[in-house]
Formats: C-alpha cells, sequence, structure tokens
C-alpha cells in the first residue's frame, strides 16, 4: 500500500513544485535582504553563507523539476535499472539537497534571533 502521494500524484507533485520553487525564490530574496543589512544587521560572512545556500539551492531545484518532469511512472519502490530510475534519483537527491539547504538557510537565523530582532548588531 502506498502513501498519499501515489493516491494524487499531480497534487502531490504540484505541491512540492510550489513548495520547493517558492521557497528557494524567498530564500533568495532573503539573502538580497542580508546583504541590504549589512553590516548593520549581519556580518558579512552570514551573508556569503546564506547566498551560497541559495545558490546550491537554485543549482539543485533545476535538475529536481527537470528529472522529476521525465519520469513517467508513480512508484515508492524503485529498482537499479528500472526504467527512469535514473531520474527518479537524480531527482530525490536534488530534492534532498534543497530540504537540507532550506535548514541550514534558517540556521543561520540562530544569532539574528539570539541578539533581539530590534536591536541592531553592536
Amino acid at each position: 500500500m502506498g502513501g498519499i502521494e501515489l493516491s494524487v500524484p499531480s497534487v502531490h507533485d504540484g505541491g512540492a513544485l510550489v513548495a520547493f520553487g517558492s521557497g528557494v525564490v524567498y530564500i533568495t530574496l532573503q539573502s538580497v535582504i542580508s546583504f541590504k543589512s549589512c553590516p548593520q544587521w549581519n556580518s558579512h560572512s552570514t551573508c556569503y553563507v546564506r547566498m551560497a545556500i541559495s545558490i546550491v539551492s537554485w543549482i539543485a531545484v533545476i535538475p529536481m523539476i527537470a528529472c522529476a518532469s521525465l519520469i513517467s511512472i508513480t512508484k515508492i519502490d524503485w529498482i537499479p535499472g528500472e526504467k527512469d530510475y535514473t531520474y527518479h534519483f537524480v531527482s530525490a537527491i536534488c530534492e534532498w539537497t534543497v530540504a537540507f539547504g532550506f535548514i541550514f538557510f534558517f540556521l543561520t537565523f540562530i544569532r539574528d534571533f539570539q541578539v533581539g530582532i530590534y536591536e541592531p548588531k553592536q
């Protein structure tokens, strides 16, 4: 028995596209805002780390979407050598890269929230 993603694959795929696509746009815009508020609110190194994560996420989200759109079957258990296995594998690696990119990006805000939202960096 498969999960919900097998019941209505178009809804799952559409939701993933919106979540990952808008997430990458968000972290990119937030990285630009970080540079604009530097050095009063952020250090230069934090800005560069955020931008690097957003660039890696862009690099990963494009092949994720491309490979996912080339998969012709929807299933959970894949066996190496099956039709579309390579597309699935590349898409999954890219998906996890973007997901961990989001996590690490949000971890860069720990110091911002420790200092306080309305207090500039000293």
